[in-house]
């Protein structure tokens, strides 16, 4: 016979089990959980990818199949086959140079003539400016269409490029008849450059077109300082298309050297890339319509 300590006793087990099981700790139920360790494989190394391998220098991306393309400085894609560089960030005696040093490697210089440092193998791949400055111009007449009144104005700032600042005019004025152009020349200093624009804006001018670089940048803050329209020639330039256009020949084995290829608006390098945020939405349209007539092989229509 059991006493009823001892009975007490024997049930002092089950209620633990019962406690250890209700806190999920220590039950001989089948939902015990369990950890299992898991070691990962070692990845396995990734093939390299085939294609033709190309270096970019400065701001440029191109994507043409069958060309591998990788960003870096002149000495760190020297070894590719062949080396696309922007002439934002080097010259044709820069790029020249590393022409001569790498002979094995082909050069294409993008938005610059590799006159007076002809190569083998370097190419130039220039841009249209005349055009460019045209297509400027168009979009400078519009805006003085709109915005000029009786006396309309619009300036060419900067360097003294005669031939650019008179295809510029010839734009203008074939969108507003009787459009007045200042040919505000200065230094290429940015300073100098900004306060030729400032004169310009002075004296009338609702738009205002530079070249590029410092001196451009320069030109269109004083004139968004004023809250008029600036341009630059980078606007309407997309130099993707000869730098593409050169990277398809180099994949097919034709490497171009010892030349300048220009490039128009024909082949689509030219056109309204970006356009001040000041000029209206309806004027843009009209740009962007200019921009395709003269593509076509058409003078833009007012």
């Amino acid at each position: 016979m059991v006493s009823s300590t001892g009975r007490a006793l024997a049930a002092r087990p089950v209620l633990a089990l019962a406690l250890l099981c209700a806190l999920g700790t220590g039950c001989g139920s089948t939902s015990r959980a369990t950890t299992t360790a898991h070691t990962a494989a070692p990845a396995k190394p990734r093939p390299p990818r085939a294609g033709l391998r190309i270096g970019l220098v400065g701001p440029l991306d191109v994507h043409v199949p069958g060309a591998i393309a990788e960003h870096g400085t002149l000495d760190q894609v020297a070894g590719d086959a062949l080396v696309v560089v922007s002439a934002q960030v080097a010259d044709a005696p820069a790029v020249a140079a590393a022409a001569d040093a790498h002979p094995a490697t082909h050069f294409a210089l993008v938005g610059a003539s590799s006159r007076g440092h002809r190569r083998p193998n370097l190419v130039g791949l220039v841009l249209d400016e005349h055009q460019v400055a045209l297509l400027g111009g168009v979009v400078a007449g519009l805006v003085a269409g709109e915005q000029g009144g009786q006396e309309a104005r619009v300036a060419w700032v900067g360097p003294q490029e005669r031939a650019l600042a008179a295809a510029y005019a010839r734009g203008a004025q074939e969108m507003r008849p009787g459009t007045t152009i200042l040919r505000a020349w200065s230094p290429g200093r940015p300073a100098a450059c900004k306060e030729a624009a400032l004169g310009a804006i002075d004296r009338g001018a609702v738009a205002v077109m530079a070249h590029r670089g410092t001196c451009a940048d320069a030109a269109v803050a004083g004139a968004h300082q004023q809250n008029r329209v600036g341009l630059r020639v980078s606007d309407f330039e997309f130099p993707e298309v000869p730098a593409e256009s050169v990277v398809r020949d180099a994949v097919a084995g034709v490497y171009r050297g010892g030349e300048d290829l220009v490039f128009d608006a024909a082949s689509g390098a030219i056109g309204v890339r970006r356009l001040d945020a000041r000029i209206p939405p309806d004027i843009a349209v009209r740009a962007r319509t200019a921009a395709q007539q003269l593509a076509g092989g058409l003078r833009p229509a007012p």
